[in-house]
């Protein structure tokens, strides 16, 4: 049986882990937590965000006969695409509908650090003010996208699925027999 990568089900384990980290980023950014329980709860999010990823690919390769490293791989960084998709979304809401005040807090803290610099007179704020949702909602993808990349490359080597036949397909993973 060929493998073909399973978009509805990479969907369904992306909104989950995305859910997890919108559920904590929430809570983070409306509460203030002492700095102690701000990390137990950015490290629960990071236990919790490889294992979900580690399940998914797991179960995807419980689906089929044979799953190389590079089809794992490719599997978990769908997952952690399409949940970068979600989480740069919460990120663009939060920052604009939820909690509009404190992008503009963001930016007087950036200002007033170039200020302390001595270079406040060369940024344009209002182009900054403009700019900076987009600046957010890119980093945060490419964050996202790095930290899965990270995560799937590491867990892809766990995850994966050796042939219980090996000669059954003749060195080919691809074969049918």
């Amino acid at each position: 049986m060929n493998y073909k990568l399973n978009w509805s089900e990479a969907a369904k384990y992306g909104l989950i882990l995305a859910s997890v980290s919108v559920v904590i980023n929430l809570v983070l950014s409306l509460f203030q937590m002492p700095g102690f329980l701000s990390t137990l709860l950015k490290a629960v999010k990071l236990c919790a965000s490889v294992y979900i990823v580690y399940y998914a690919m797991r179960r995807n390769a419980d689906s089929w006969d044979y799953v190389r490293y590079g089809q794992s791989f490719g599997y978990g960084m769908a997952v952690c695409t399409l949940s970068a998709i979600v989480c740069t979304l919460f990120v663009l809401l939060t920052y604009t509908v939820f909690i509009p005040g404190s992008l503009t807090e963001m930016l007087d803290q950036i200002f007033q650090t170039y200020e302390s610099m001595g270079i406040a007179g060369m940024i344009d704020y209002d182009a900054l003010a403009r700019s900076m949702p987009v600046i957010l909602v890119v980093s945060q993808f490419i964050g996202c996208v790095i930290c899965g990349l990270i995560v799937c490359a590491i867990v892809a080597t766990i995850a994966k699925k050796t042939d219980t036949n090996p000669f059954g397909n003749s060195g080919n993973p691809d074969s049918e027999e």
